[in-house]
């Protein structure tokens, strides 16, 4: 079976949650013998190594990275548009016209069986026509997504925003839902959510790990660094460090406490939070093997307030027997229990508590390792999620 995914950035280095799962998908059709072709756009700044590339070139069939230039002037120039438009940002966030000439050129040299679009941003780029034999991989509901910021960002500019822009978004999202083949959620929360679009052609393909390469430590490391690790261009995980720092980070009691942050392309707004931090902050930003952050942190911390979608960190962490503590929206839709798998906290008080008791139980952090890893083999490992993804798309190859 042909198959053609289409990404927004390359799924490698796997840099974010979104490109780990791109990969990973990518990855399981392969080891299935599907053919599998990837249409990407590129932007300069997060362009592939060679040896990506080549990572890439060794489990498709053909690789096309479309060079995509948008100064960071002209998206914000894009969105502002969209908001006095009423249309949805992510129509045109990530849209070129040239780079859509060349995607529909592709697609219609080759006869794939089914098409894979990740991500709302792509779909823009798919024709009309091929929705029929499509299947949306959505990441996370953005209704979802947006309804958080709209309720927890109140009159902020990004609140306000998110408030313009819920009823475009909605119109968006059900159209897609409604006109794919097929639509993948991440969670069952997430099914619910986008059910009522397309009764019936809502599959659960929850995000997951490499329990195979990601192995467990066998100490608890001596230290009390605390690591918080995601993409930090993205705005939920620059708004979670904020919060972290400003309101967290001064009810931390444990004196000798450092706060190691690690993520791709951090924005100017992540140094004047490091700044402004009561605990003693580095930034790593890029950073290619997260291994040593992972070694040496006594806990992950997830402290997001605003998203969707379902936490890749989170699962890494548990494979690899870091204590995660997070709020109730950060591990939603992992079905995860607080004082079991991880620690759960959604005020400030409380989730610096959680950060000192782990800073301090050697047997806290050993039991939650334990049982967190059990889970991740259990319901989350990516070869059983692989099978689950192939049915979909098999089901929209039978009913073409």
């Amino acid at each position: 079976m042909r198959v053609a995914f289409l990404t927004h950035t390359p799924p490698l280095p796997p840099v974010s949650g979104e490109r780990i799962r791109n990969w990973s998908l990518m990855r399981e059709l392969a080891r299935r013998g599907w053919e599998v072709s990837l249409f990407s756009l590129l932007q300069s700044e997060k362009a592939p190594s060679a040896a990506d590339r080549a990572r890439l070139e060794e489990i498709c069939e053909e690789v096309v990275l479309e060079p995509l230039e948008v100064s960071s002037f002209g998206r914000k120039a894009r969105v502002a548009k969209d908001l006095l438009l009423g249309r949805a940002f992510q129509s045109s966030f990530f849209y070129s016209r040239d780079c859509a000439r060349a995607c529909r050129r592709w697609l219609g040299k080759h006869a794939f069986d089914v098409v894979v679009i990740e991500t709302h941003y792509m779909v823009p780029y798919v024709p009309s026509e091929l929705l029929a034999r499509s299947v949306f991989d959505s990441h996370n509901s953005e209704l979802r997504r947006i309804s958080t910021m709209a309720s927890t960002l109140g009159f902020s500019a990004r609140g306000l925003a998110a408030r313009l822009q819920r009823g475009a978004v909605v119109r968006f999202e059900r159209r897609i839902v409604a006109h794919a083949a097929r639509t993948l959620a991440v969670s069952e929360e997430e099914v619910a959510t986008l059910e009522p679009f397309a009764p019936g052609r809502i599959d659960l393909v929850p995000n997951g790990v490499d329990c195979e390469t990601l192995r467990p430590r066998s100490t608890v490391p001596g230290t009390a660094e605390i690591l918080f690790l995601g993409s930090l261009d993205y705005s939920a995980n620059v708004d979670a460090l904020a919060y972290f720092v400003d309101s967290v980070a001064p009810l931390i009691r444990r004196g000798n406490a450092t706060f190691s942050v690690v993520g791709s392309h951090p924005r100017d707004e992540v140094y004047e939070i490091g700044r402004r931090s009561k605990l003693k902050m580095t930034v790593s930003g890029n950073v290619l093997d997260t291994t040593p952050y992972w070694e040496r942190a006594r806990a992950l911390v997830v402290p997001l307030r605003v998203g969707g979608g379902t936490r890749l960190k989170i699962l890494e962490a548990l494979a690899r027997g870091v204590p995660v503590v997070t709020t109730s929206l950060g591990c939603e839709g992992l079905g995860l229990r607080s004082e079991h798998e991880v620690l759960v906290a959604d005020d400030a008080e409380s989730f610096a508590a959680c950060v000192d008791r782990l800073l301090s139980d050697d047997e806290l952090c050993r039991s939650l390792a334990a049982r967190g890893r059990a889970v991740v083999e259990a319901r989350f490992d990516w070869r059983n999620i692989g099978d689950v993804f192939e049915s979909s798309l098999s089901w929209v190859i039978r009913s073409a």
